[in-house]
């Protein structure tokens, strides 16, 4: 997982599966990868560090998010929507720009 900007909340959250396999959650999006992720008590801080990366793709908060595309615009859509209701407000950026 990537720093977000306060690493205090990640500090204070036991570490998710994702750090120990890193690829599996950049190569694929099985079901059984989602659910573990799903499941991970960082998934709100997860899916707002998705949405304020310029280039987050694979799975991020129980999501998979394409590399491009419809999809892309779609996933970040609601990573934004999972982070905001949970008390994690993502910084207003252009991140749909890179789904063209």
């Amino acid at each position: 997982m990537n720093s977000i900007g306060n690493s205090t909340e990640w500090d204070e959250i036991p570490v998710g599966a994702c750090t120990r396999d890193p690829e599996r959650w950049t190569t694929s999006a099985d079901e059984q990868a989602k659910a573990i992720c799903r499941s991970c008590p960082r998934r709100w801080l997860c899916a707002r560090e998705a949405c304020e990366l310029p280039r987050a793709e694979g799975l991020w908060a129980g999501i998979y998010v394409p590399e491009a595309g419809r999809g892309r615009t779609f996933a970040l859509r609601q990573l934004k929507s999972l982070a905001e209701q949970h008390g994690y407000p993502v910084r207003d950026r252009r991140f749909y720009a890179e789904s063209a």
